[in-house]
This record gives structure tokens, C-alpha cells and sequence, in this order.
């Protein structure tokens, strides 16, 4: 076995172990400060966010402003002194009517604010146009080496060193492209975290990047190396033909 398949399936299933054990035990860094006055209710909708006018004739004209809006990952901050909000519904296609209740939480939101008052959306555009820009470069890159893998396959060039390139450069691609975008994802999670403060909420941080991204680069990266190995063989055996 050659020395980069050793490295190549070692990190594969190091990145599965690591997938299995953040889904079973997952870690919240809250976000830096809360304050007593803090407060999460239902109100009418502020006039920053949408204003109604009455007219002389009685129709109502309601204008919705500006507004900014991005997602954020949150928990409770306190659940033993924290209100639920419970959904209580009655099944009316069964027979019974039988009635279920259920307690909704919140784990990502969408957040919107004016956007007279938003005072760090536009760092937070910057860096998602660099992180779009970034992505579509790799994609881009990565679309061209399928398509001239493809060219290779379709002539019956399977086991040769340069499918074997091809397929090691993808898989690299894409697991560089999601620990780009985990990374980047990580950086505006601790920027917003400095910068938002919700009543009740932490603002947390969650990979949700693909993990299919890297599972399958690395996967392509050990396809590549049992490819150059099919290749030597083959040349052995030629040459004891």
C-alpha cells in the first residue's frame, strides 16, 4: 500500500469519527454578554419595520421598509426560567379529534433589522461576496477536471497516471472547499456573535457547511492512489508477458 493511501484512508475515517461524535455530543460556545432588561414578546410590528396609513376614504396603506436580514444558530440561555411556546392543535381528519401539543424551539432564525439602524450588514456582504466568489472559483475548477476526466474514461483510459491526477486534485478541491466555507462560517459565527444580542437566545455556532464535500473529496483522493496501484500491476504484468 502506498504511502498516501495509508494517509488518504486514514483521514477519511478520521473525518467519519469526527462526523458521528459532533452529532452525538455537540458543543455550544455562547455568545459574550446579556443584560436584565432584555426581552423576547410578541409586540405589534415597530414602524421601522412597517408603517400603515389611513386613508380620508378608510383603506389602509401598509409600506413595509427596508430591512437587512442573515440566519443565525441560537439556544436558550436559561431554560428553567424561560416561557415555551406551546402549539396546541386538534386533529380534525380523525375520528377521535384527538388534540396534540407540542413545544416549538428555536434553533436557527432569521434575524431583520432596519436598515437605517444595521451597523455591521455591510462587513458581513463583503465577506459573503468573497466567500461566493472563492466557491465558484473552486467549482468552476473542479467542473473542468470531471469534464476532461470524462474525455479520459470515455476512451478507455482508466488506469493511467493522469485519471489518477485528475481524480486526486478534485478530491482535494473539495475538501478544500469545506473547510473554506467551515472556516469562513466559523469567522461571521463569532463576528455575530460580538455584535448581536438577542433576549433569552445565545447566538451559537453550527457547521452546516455539506459534509459531502469532503467525505467525497477524500474518497476520490483514495480512488486515485488504488487507480495508480491498478496501473503498476498492469505494468507488471505486461512485462512478465
Amino acid at each position: 500500500m502506498s504511502k498516501k493511501l495509508k494517509i488518504y484512508s486514514t483521514l477519511f475515517v478520521v473525518v467519519l469519527i469526527y462526523f458521528v461524535v459532533t452529532n452525538l455530543f455537540y458543543i455550544k460556545v455562547p455568545s459574550w454578554y446579556s443584560t436584565p432588561d432584555d426581552k423576547l414578546e410578541f409586540v405589534d410590528c415597530p414602524p421601522d419595520f412597517m408603517s400603515r396609513e389611513t386613508r380620508a376614504d378608510g383603506t389602509v396603506i401598509t409600506t413595509n421598509h427596508e430591512t437587512y436580514s442573515y440566519e443565525v444558530y441560537v439556544t436558550p440561555k436559561d431554560r428553567t426560567t424561560q416561557k415555551s411556546l406551546i402549539s396546541t392543535a386538534k386533529m380534525v381528519d380523525r375520528d377521535k379529534g384527538e388534540q396534540q401539543t407540542y413545544m416549538v424551539e428555536m434553533h436557527k432564525v432569521q434575524l431583520s433589522v432596519p436598515a437605517s439602524q444595521n451597523r455591521f450588514f455591510n462587513t458581513l456582504f463583503i465577506v459573503s461576496v468573497i466567500t461566493s466568489v472563492g466557491g465558484l472559483i473552486v467549482i468552476i475548477w473542479i467542473l473542468c477536471l470531471v469534464i476532461k476526466l470524462v474525455r479520459r474514461i470515455r476512451r478507455g483510459e482508466v488506469f493511467v497516471t493522469q485519471v489518477s491526477k485528475y481524480l486526486e486534485i478534485t478530491g482535494i478541491l473539495l475538501s478544500a472547499l469545506y473547510l473554506y466555507q467551515t472556516i469562513v462560517s466559523y469567522a461571521i459565527t463569532q463576528y455575530n456573535m460580538h455584535h448581536i444580542q438577542l433576549a433569552d437566545y445565545y447566538v451559537v455556532f453550527k457547521n452546516d457547511t455539506n459534509s459531502m464535500y469532503i467525505i467525497t473529496g477524500l474518497a476520490l483522493m483514495i480512488i486515485s492512489q488504488i487507480i495508480l496501484m491498478g496501473k503498476e500491476m498492469k505494468e507488471e504484468q505486461e512485462l512478465t508477458i
